[in-house]
């Protein structure tokens, strides 16, 4: 079900390097200025190394791309009725990132990335409306799991 010691996040940073592997080959192999992909392919292509169905994959990827949306490390070519089609291009960090190094240290980079860029205050009105926080009253404050900064609504 879970990791070795029974933590899902073991799983969701497994899920996420064999996400950075797949794309390391696709940018090691590319012939062009772009490669592009979706997760539900990427799920399909991981989930036998994973044991795990590629519907469960496919929610952990797509949450992880568009974390690296959101720091400008991939883009959204398309949207269709099928999902997002997304994109690394030749000239971006991310493509750099994989050319160079192994895949561990890459999600190491991106991780202190989106710590450190967590850390900026004052957040942007988008951050706080975020749909995956609960409301709060005037002068209640929470931490936020996921950036671990307190934030306050007035």
């Amino acid at each position: 079900m879970a990791g070795n010691n029974g933590s899902p996040i073991i799983d969701n940073r497994k899920i996420k390097l064999l996400v950075l592997q797949f794309l390391k080959d696709l940018v090691m192999n590319a012939k062009g200025q772009l490669v592009t992909f979706r997760p539900a392919k990427i799920a399909q292509e991981i989930s036998a190394k994973t044991r795990r169905s590629p519907r469960a994959e496919s929610v952990v990827i797509r949450n992880f791309f568009e974390e690296l949306v959101e720091y400008k490390l991939i883009q959204v070519i398309k949207k269709s009725a099928r999902g997002k089609v997304y994109g690394i291009s030749r000239n971006s960090m991310l493509w750099n990132l994989l050319e160079h190094y192994d895949t561990q240290s890459v999600l190491a980079i991106i991780e202190n990335m989106m710590k450190s860029e967590s850390l900026n205050i004052p957040f942007p009105s988008s951050t706080l409306s975020n749909n995956n926080m609960p409301n709060l009253t005037v002068g209640e404050t929470e931490v936020n799991e996921k950036t671990n900064a307190r934030t306050e609504t007035i």
